[in-house]
C-alpha cells in the first residue's frame, strides 16, 4: 500500500475547520447567553471572539494550492487557536458568573 502525500494536510485542515466551527458556535452562544443578562462588555468580547475566529478560518485556512502559499507553520496556528480557545472559555466563565449574580 503506497501512502498519499494529500491525506495527512486534509485531514488536518479538517480538524482546524472543526475547532473553528465549535469555537464559533461556542462565541455565539455566548454572546446570545450575554446578551440576554444585559452584560455588553461579555457579549461584545464574544462578537469580537467570533470575528477573529471568522478571520483566521479564512486568511490561514484556505483550500487546495492557495494553502501551500499562505503556509506559516504549525507553531503560529497552535498558539493562535489555544488563544481563542481560552479566550472563550474566560468568556463562558464570565457569562456564567454573570448568569449567577443576576439570578
Amino acid at each position: 500500500m503506497t501512502a498519499d502525500p494529500g491525506l495527512q494536510p486534509q485531514r488536518t485542515a479538517l480538524a482546524w475547520q472543526r475547532t473553528g466551527l465549535s469555537v464559533l458556535a461556542a462565541s455565539a452562544t455566548i454572546g446570545f447567553a450575554a446578551y440576554r443578562l444585559d452584560a455588553p462588555l461579555l457579549a461584545l468580547g464574544a462578537l469580537v471572539n467570533s470575528s477573529i475566529v471568522g478571520y483566521l478560518g479564512i486568511r490561514y485556512f484556505p483550500e487546495g494550492a492557495l494553502r501551500r502559499k499562505t503556509d506559516i507553520g504549525t507553531w503560529p496556528t497552535l498558539l493562535r487557536t489555544a488563544s481563542l480557545v481560552a479566550f472563550t472559555a474566560l468568556l463562558s466563565a464570565g457569562t456564567s458568573v454573570t448568569g449567577i449574580l443576576h439570578a
